[in-house]
This record gives C-alpha cells, structure tokens and sequence, in this order.
C-alpha cells in the first residue's frame, strides 16, 4: 500500500483547503511539537507534550509549563553580588 501523505503529512486531512502557507506551517509546528525535547531537571531527552503548554518528563516526571506548542527551556538564573551602595551611611 502506497504512503497518500507522503508531502503533507498530518496535514493531508485539511485536503486544498486554507491555503498552502498555513498548511506548511501547521506541518512545521506538528512535526516540532512532535519531537522529544531535553528536560532541565534531569538533563535527558524524554520531555513531551501533555496539554497546551504543559510538558511533562517521562523520566524524572516533573513538569513545566512554557510555550503552547514547543518547549521552551526558562533561562538560567543568574545571581550576582550586589555592590554596597555608597553615600547611604
């Protein structure tokens, strides 16, 4: 049996409907939404997608919340010293 959605993937549902720049966008988010992502906890690629915006790691089991689609791991935090404040004695 032949492959039918061998250029549009899990967009062939949509058929010629909506226009082919959106069709390839919604197959571009599909396709990365699809892909596992690292998690920050445990340093594995085992993060998936649970809900809109939930991820949550098959590994480790802790979950994040980020972007709707694509995980997107929150920026590291950085702490730097405070330099006393001169003139305030």
């Amino acid at each position: 049996m032949s492959k039918r959605t061998k250029k549009v993937g899990s967009t062939g549902w949509m058929g010629s409907r909506y226009g082919i720049r959106i069709r390839r966008r919604v197959l571009e988010m599909d396709r990365a939404r699809r892909k596992p992502a690292p998690c920050p906890q445990c340093s594995t690629n085992t993060l998936h997608r649970v809900a809109s915006g939930i991820f949550e790691c098959r590994r480790c089991g802790t979950r994040f919340a980020s972007n709707a689609y694509i995980f997107a791991a929150p920026p590291p935090i950085v702490r730097t010293e405070k330099a006393p404040v001169a003139g305030n004695s």
